[in-house]
């Protein structure tokens, strides 16, 4: 009998069974073949048909020739099929020459199998050089040279990645082979001494079976005796730092550090005594005192007459897991750029703070800083020194407030600082709030010192003191916003302590609103598109922005009436007209020939309106676009609260066909549990994290963290604002995601669209 370890022998049942397969597929496909190909007079391709299934009859049948002889012939069919349909045919068939030289990786080796790729390739060059096919590649008129030589280069490239992926398969597999010989051979040789040490032999299968981890077996002793280690495996002496004479007979506990969990370690302890296994993950330290997280699993190990005699622990090292969790958490809670808390972890604090503050605790302050001078040095010095100037304010703040309040980052240029102990009474806490607020003024308006420069950036601060009967986290946050704006207003690098007289920022709003609910009427509000991209510059979709021109001429700024909207409910049906202008555009486009998908913002308002499923349901019915050129961009901060019901929504829309993106994920909710179960197509990376990228290598990593984190979830990927050839191109190069930015195309309206659409058709034409 051929032992299992025999390659040849796998390799010969496999052309036995791949040539029993082909030959019966040949006969199949190529009876249809041939009466297509005589309707059409193709006499040259019945001729090639019929002689290949003759030829490979003849090597079916003798199967006395060698082996190599018989698998040669079948190479050489494939390649006969192949150029014999390349001149009839065409340049489509060259598809047919790559099987050569991986049917001669896995039958015959890397040699052969990189010989055959060479004459692939050789056939592919001379029939185009010759001109009995013709090659055609864009760009390049038919029939030069230089195309055929481009065809026969990019297929020797990719024939290459394939056979070579496919021989290192078989000589790592050839390779274990032998390695599994040598141990059963082994194994025979000391059969004798095995028999021997029959119960060392059960537990050593129980190591073996797992050597990729860090195993060790432990003899069971009673409670309180020491449990001597009795075997470890070479994964866990490399990373636990010991020899093996020096591990032997010593306790687990030897793995115990400073950073170790006591309390996990006594989890563990007690459900041994008990004669239970326990799973855990814990961090322990090697002989040199370096911590590193392991997933264990520890499990009693018994004798045939039931007694516990032994543990096996496994290990698994879950570091990078660990890594990717953390990243994880910092994406939801804290600012990439300057390590700050986000919004997010702001307001959590803040309703603990004020629900401490209405107990009678000691009160306290929010801060709201605007950095005055940071868009004058961004702009003119780039973000590179723009980043910078952030984060050293950030260091300062830091400084200045230490452990006794909070200082986050909430945007742009804005920090938040909430200062807590300030003591009791309005007047008291507001005189502290204030003192505090000059010092922070005074250490901000120092001179930085970036690349040898020198810049200034004064602040403007805003006060609301804390707490106020009824005052939730979004009114402190309004009213020392509101604040600051008066500190600005009042020439900047300013404080300014919030005061009822500044109700008169509540009316602009207000005014704001009243506006906002005509403009629709009045036809002041349009949709202009911003094309994204692959990797190729190739437009691949676009994302519908609004945009509010007055009829007197001013613009509103989306990020200033798009909130009043969301606050007063108008929301809702500006996202409806929104939806209609998305379809109404992808009309005109498809009309044009350009049927590119369209992303469209809905609001969590709008999302969650009773009847939303039905409203776009009858609008796709009405216009006819089809659900899946849609794609609805929503926020990570949707599922919070109501998460089953909107997941639920959201497949009643998927089922329509409708698609839906993540919109400037990492800046809000990001959690991965609901992430995966929502019937996602799409996560968008917020331009903060893109304008880091590639010279921060904290920004870089978290890019990458989303870039892989959407490939293990099959997401496609929209990096937004990118603005530099250098972004773009570390995005080309690691995942290769669409991208979105200034740097390919602005919001524009529809008719500029069409007519750029239009301007490069004509180009790729030309």
């Amino acid at each position: 009998m051929t032992p299992i370890t025999d390659i040849a022998h796998w390799r010969t049942h496999i052309f036995s069974r791949l040539l029993t397969i082909v030959l019966v597929l040949g006969i199949v496909t190529a009876l249809p073949s041939i009466v297509v190909a005589a309707r059409e007079g193709l006499w040259p391709v019945i001729a090639v048909d019929l002689l290949a299934i003759a030829w490979l009859a003849c090597i079916w049948r003798l199967r006395g020739l060698p082996y190599r002889t018989r698998v040669w012939h079948f190479i050489a069919i494939v390649f006969f099929v192949a150029t014999g349909m390349m001149v009839n045919i065409g340049q489509v068939a060259q598809l047919y020459l790559i099987a050569p030289p991986v049917f001669a990786a896995v039958l015959l080796g890397m040699r052969p199998a990189l010989a055959a790729l060479g004459l692939s390739a050789a056939i592919i060059l001379g029939l185009g050089l010759s001109g009995i096919v013709q090659a055609d590649v864009a760009g390049l008129p038919p029939g030069e040279a230089v195309s055929s030589l481009l065809v026969a280069l990019n297929f020797m490239f990719v024939g290459s990645l394939i056979t070579v992926s496919c021989g290192s398969l078989l000589q790592k597999l050839e390779a274990s082979l032998g390695d599994l010989r040598l141990f059963a051979d082994t194994l025979e040789e000391g059969q004798n001494a095995v028999q021997l040490l029959n119960a060392e032999l059960r537990l050593a299968a129980a190591a073996v079976s797992q050597l990729n981890d860090k195993v060790v077996i432990i003899r069971a002793a009673a409670p309180g005796q020491p449990q001597p280690i009795i075997f470890a495996n070479d994964a866990f002496l490399r990373a636990a730092g010991y020899a093996r004479q020096e591990l032997l007979g010593r306790s687990m506990k030897l793995l115990i550090g400073p950073e170790t969990d006591r309390a996990e370690v006594a989890r563990i302890t007690a459900a041994m005594e008990r004669g239970r296994g326990v799973s855990a993950e814990l961090m322990v330290h090697a002989r040199d005192g370096t911590p590193y997280w392991l997933e264990l699993e520890v499990t009693p190990f018994l004798d045939e007459h039931g007694a516990l005699t032994h543990w096996v622990a496994v290990g698994r090292d879950i570091g990078e897991r660990k890594k990717a969790a953390g990243a994880i958490h910092r994406l939801a809670y804290y600012d990439v750029l300057t390590g700050l808390p986000n919004r997010r972890l702001l307001g959590e604090r803040l309703e603990a703070e004020l629900a401490r503050a209405h107990a009678g605790e000691a009160g306290g302050a929010l801060l709201f800083i605007d950095l005055d001078n940071f868009k004058v040095v961004n702009d003119a010095r780039g973000h590179a020194t723009g980043d910078a100037l952030l984060r050293q304010a950030a260091a300062r703040l830091s400084a200045l407030v230490g452990e006794a309040g909070m200082v986050a980052r909430i945007g742009g240029d804005e920090f938040v600082v909430l200062l807590t102990g300030l003591g009791q009474g309005e007047a008291a806490v507001s005189s502290a709030a204030l003192a505090r607020a000059q010092d922070i003024r005074a250490a901000l308006a120092e001179d930085i010192e970036i690349d040898g420069h020198r810049y200034n950036s004064s602040a403007s601060i805003g006060v609301a003191p804390l707490p106020r009967p009824g005052q939730s986290a979004d009114d402190l946050l309004r009213e020392a916003d509101t604040a600051m704006y008066r500190a600005k207003a009042g020439g900047r690098n300013g404080v300014a302590l919030f005061e009822a007289t500044m109700r008169a920022e509540v009316e602009r709003r207000l005014t704001l609103e009243r506006e906002l609910g005509l403009a629709l009427a009045r036809e002041e509000l349009a949709m202009h598109l911003q094309l994204q991209f692959d990797a190729a510059g190739s437009p691949v979709g676009a994302e519908l922005l609004m945009r509010w021109r007055r009829q007197d001429g001013s613009s509103v700024a989306p990020d200033v009436f798009i909130p009043v909207a969301e606050a007063t409910g108008l929301i809702v049906p500006l996202g409806e007209w929104a939806l209609r202008q998305a379809c109404q555009a992808w009309l005109r486009l498809d009309a044009a020939g350009h049927a590119l998908p369209l992303s469209v913002n809905v609001s969590p308002s709008q999302f969650r309106q009773h009847g939303f499923v039905d409203s776009v349901r009858r609008l796709l019915q009405e216009t006819g676009v089809p659900a899946s050129q849609l794609i609805f961009e929503l926020t990570e901060g949707l599922v919070v609260g109501q998460r089953d019901g909107i997941i639920a929504r959201m497949g009643e829309l998927a089922a329509l066909g409708i698609r839906f993106s993540i919109d400037d994920f990492g800046t809000g909710y990001s959690n991965l549990a609901y992430l995966k179960r929502m019937p996602l197509y799409e996560l968008k990376i917020d331009k903060s994290f893109i304008r880091d990228t590639p010279h921060d290598a904290d920004g870089t990593a978290i890019v990458r963290t989303i870039l892989g984190m959407a490939a293990h979830l099959r997401l496609r990927v929209v990096a937004e604002g990118v603005e530099t050839p250098e972004q773009a191109c570390f995005l080309a190069e690691h995942g290769a995601p669409h991208m979105q930015g200034y740097l390919f195309a602005r919001p524009m309206p529809l008719a500029e669209v069409l007519a750029r659409l239009a301007d490069g058709e004509e180009r790729h034409a030309a």
